[in-house]
């Protein structure tokens, strides 16, 4: 298909369905051919190729039609990351325990590349992620008086996205669960995009923040079940920071679509 008559925002929604359907049937073959239910660390092992493969395709529309620039890679207002500071704390809670679990564990050296496997992996879910939903999405409808409209659409694309884990064997409850989960963090990281003018930070957050929920199993039960605990404090933090980033935004339209420099 010939996507240089399409506008950008219908370019971002074909990207982001493509890139759904994709996860879709990565999570499919690793439950139905593999026997490994999503949140497991082993399908690390299997999900890599589909990550690497999502990342081809993210690279190349990006650099064909969009431009590393237009999806946020600017320059960083080092001073909104202020903005960022609780986020920061509550990683930094999760990793101590992950790195303290791991002080005390004694792992098999299949253990150490699935290690590895899980951060090669979680990276690249990172950056598609956040470039498709926070980069593109995000962007392609950043219009005058409609940021909010832009915000609405990148959250609501990134909630769809893990709809796909039901492939995996996620339960329906949970799946309900994270569909919430998601839309709020798509939100609220929609708007920390525009606040802090580059895509890099929320790109090491998503990065670190899935390599230790996923990860936390391999070092025991127990650091699993205290990782998995620890993160639920995100809720509030993203409820209290998305509607005073709303309030700080909502009369600045005009001037964020400015500080961009990008005209769709």
């Amino acid at each position: 298909m010939d996507l240089t008559s399409l506008a950008k925002p219908k370019i971002a929604i074909l990207v982001a369905f493509l890139y759904t359907a994709f996860t879709g049937f990565g999570m499919f073959y690793t439950k139905a051919f593999r026997g490994i239910t999503y949140g497991s660390p082993e399908m690390m092992n299997i999900f890599w190729f589909f990550v690497l493969v999502g990342f081809v395709m993210t690279a190349f529309v990006v650099t064909r039609y969009f431009g590393w620039s237009v999806v946020g890679f600017r320059k960083l207002d080092s001073r909104k990351l202020l903005w960022f500071t609780p986020y920061l704390a509550l990683l930094t809670v999760m990793w101590t325990l992950l790195l303290r679990g791991l002080a005390t564990t004694s792992l098999s050296a299949a253990q150490w590349q699935l290690f590895a496997i899980a951060g090669f992996t979680t990276l690249f879910v990172g950056i598609n992620e956040e470039v498709i939903y926070r980069g593109m999405l995000l962007h392609g409808f950043l219009k005058p008086n409609q940021v909010f409209k832009a915000v609405l659409f990148n959250g609501i694309g990134f909630s769809l996205l893990h709809s796909v884990n039901v492939f995996a064997g996620a339960p329906p409850v949970a799946i309900a669960f994270q569909l919430f989960s998601t839309f709020l963090f798509g939100l609220v990281f929609g708007l920390m995009m525009l606040k802090l003018n580059h895509i890099l930070p929320l790109i090491l957050f998503h990065w670190f923040w899935d390599f230790a929920l996923f990860t936390a199993p391999i070092v025991s039960p127990q650091v699993a079940t205290t990782v998995s605990r620890i993160s639920a404090a995100i809720y509030p933090i993203e409820i209290v920071v998305g509607v005073l980033l709303w309030l700080n935004l909502r009369k600045k339209q005009d001037a964020i679509l400015d500080k961009i420099g990008i005209t769709f």
